[in-house]
């Protein structure tokens, strides 16, 4: 049986992970990274710097909390949304 997460709880992780790790940066957006229920762990984040840039993260494992393949220095919020999309696993 595969798990599902509760994205509140995911969230509340990213934040927490996001204090110690990466102190400059807020978290604005946490999405699915695929649409198969085996990846139901595999998130995607997005953050804005104190400097206004912007981050996308298209890897947060819920399961193992850890956060991967960075992106940075966005200059804006569309900039994140478009790797959103050409991140996001569909079925084929």
């Amino acid at each position: 049986m595969l798990k599902v997460y509760d994205l509140k709880q995911v969230r509340n992780n990213v934040e927490e992970y996001f204090k110690k790790h990466l102190p400059k940066y807020t978290v604005l957006e946490i999405k699915q990274k695929s649409e198969y229920p085996e990846d139901s762990y595999l998130f995607m984040v997005s953050a804005i710097k104190d400097d206004g840039t912007f981050a996308m993260w298209t890897s947060w494992n819920e399961s193992t909390q850890s956060l991967n393949f960075g992106h940075y220095d966005l200059e804006s919020y569309s900039d994140c949304e478009a790797l959103f999309e050409e991140h996001y696993c569909r079925k084929k």
